[in-house]
Parts: structure tokens; C-alpha cells; sequence
């Protein structure tokens, strides 16, 4: 006899895979009536009950937001067996699964793109009050073409718990060295910064980044705001993007000419 599989439901919404798991909950990734994919979040019962003051932090600060690159919360839903918030699905894989399933090296044209999206997003959160808190490999999501945040658990608004966007900048910074890394052949004996193949603007720029409360590693200065670090972001690392596509031109034009294909007829 030959059984059929049976259907899980939860809340109206047709649960298809477990899709994350870690130590606060578990995701799913489900299909509403409509047929549009979400994601079904559920804190942990023992997590729940531990921190029953701050649950409802995701919740509250997500249906505040309104960004291309944040998932839009959808509905919660309350069940014997969890309460569950309803997530808009973001498209793509995580840079870590990027990074370390996948195994892509990241161009200077993508790193570029990724940081630039990724500073765009936090430009809006904090132009939100919002400090993310959570920044990493694996909460950045990357299509090819847009980038996501995903996982608020851990958001909070800037002051709460003396949080600042300085937190926010030196994750940020971490994820582009790991992205940096990935085209790296070394034997990564040394700091990143003695070893990454980067100029002194880009390697002072994540340096001060990685700075607590946002200091300069120079002088007594401090990153004016998110949009500032974005523009200098662009600055310095969109040259390298540059002179790649440069060096790139030059190289056709090489293979051309010593092909022949450069000649006049």
C-alpha cells in the first residue's frame, strides 16, 4: 500500500523544507494560499519563554521597515505547537553557502556590488533608527544581482542596550573579508591586513571600521554617518573595479593584436 505524504500546515501556508536552523529557532520555507513563497520563522519554546521580553523585537521593528533588501513581515501565526512570524522569502543563498558550499571566488566587480548594496541597506536601517546587530556571511543574501538582510532577530533600536551603528559597520566590514579572502592564495598565516592584496585607502577604511565606536586608526575622527562610509566605500574599492575593467580592456587588446585580429584589412 502505498501512502500519500502527508501535507504539513501551519497557519493557511503549505510547509515545503526546513531551510535554517540555530541555537534561537527554525526556518521553513512554506507557500501561502496565493502560491507565494515565505518563510515560516519559530523561536525555540525555551527560548521563548527566556526572553519573552524580547521577542517581539523582529516583529515590531520589521512591520516599521519598508526596503528592497529587507523581508517584508507578512502575519505572525500563534499554534499549540509555536508561534511562528511570516517572512517574505528573499531570493539567493547566503554568502556563506556562497563562500563555503558553493566555493566562489568573489570578483572586484561583485565585492564592489555586494558592499555597495549592503551599505545601501544600512543607510535606510539607521536612517530607521535601527541597529541590525547581527551582520554576517550568513545573513547577507545574494542573487547575482540584489542583496538581502535577513535574520532581525537580534535588531534592536540604536541606544537600546547601548547598541550603535558602529556594530553594524565593523560586521560589515568582516563581510567583505571574507569576500576579499575567497580570490586569496595564500597560506593565511597573517592578519588580513598584512596579507589581502589591498591598498592603504582599503585597508585603513575596514581598519577603522573594525574600530570600536567607529574611531579612525588615525587622527580623533569619526565616520560622519552610514551614507559617508557608503561613499567612501565606493571610493575606494569601486578604483579597483576600475582599473580591473582597464587591465581587462588592455588584456583584449594584447590577445588581439598578437592574434592578428588588431591588424587593419
Amino acid at each position: 500500500m502505498i501512502f500519500a505524504k502527508r501535507i504539513r500546515k501551519i497557519g493557511g501556508c503549505t510547509v515545503a523544507s526546513r531551510i535554517g536552523r540555530g541555537r534561537y529557532g527554525v526556518c521553513f520555507l512554506a507557500r501561502d494560499a496565493g502560491g507565494r513563497k515565505v518563510v515560516l520563522k519559530r523561536l525555540r519554546r525555551r527560548m521563548r519563554k527566556k526572553n519573552r521580553a524580547d521577542y517581539h523585537h523582529e516583529a515590531v521593528i520589521l512591520s516599521g521597515l519598508c526596503h528592497p533588501g529587507v523581508p517584508e513581515l507578512l502575519g505572525v501565526v500563534n499554534e499549540p505547537r509555536g508561534y511562528y512570524f511570516v517572512l517574505e522569502y528573499m531570493e539567493g543563498y547566503t554568502l556563506a553557502d556562497w563562500l563555503f558550499e558553493k566555493k566562489k571566488i568573489f570578483s572586484a566587480e561583485e565585492v564592489c556590488r555586494i558592499g555597495t548594496q549592503l551599505f545601501g541597506i544600512l543607510e535606510y536601517l539607521h536612517s530607521r533608527s535601527v541597529v541590525h546587530g547581527d551582520i554576517s556571511i550568513a545573513n547577507v543574501v545574494d542573487d547575482g544581482k540584489k542583496v538581502s538582510v535577513i535574520d532581525f532577530g537580534l535588531a534592536r533600536y540604536s541606544g537600546e542596550k547601548e547598541l550603535d551603528f558602529s556594530l553594524d559597520h565593523a560586521r560589515a566590514a568582516n563581510v567583505l573579508i571574507y569576500l576579499l579572502y575567497s580570490g586569496y592564495s595564500g597560506r593565511g598565516s597573517r592578519p588580513w591586513h598584512e596579507e589581502l592584496p589591498l591598498d592603504e585607502n582599503q585597508r585603513k577604511f575596514l581598519l577603522d571600521l573594525m574600530q570600536p565606536g567607529g574611531k579612525e586608526t588615525e587622527g580623533k575622527g569619526v565616520y560622519r554617518s552610514t551614507s559617508d562610509i557608503k561613499k567612501r566605500f565606493l571610493k575606494y574599492f569601486g578604483q579597483s573595479v576600475r582599473v580591473a575593467i582597464v587591465r581587462s580592456g588592455a588584456d583584449r587588446e594584447s590577445l588581439r593584436q598578437e592574434s592578428g585580429q588588431g591588424e587593419s584589412l
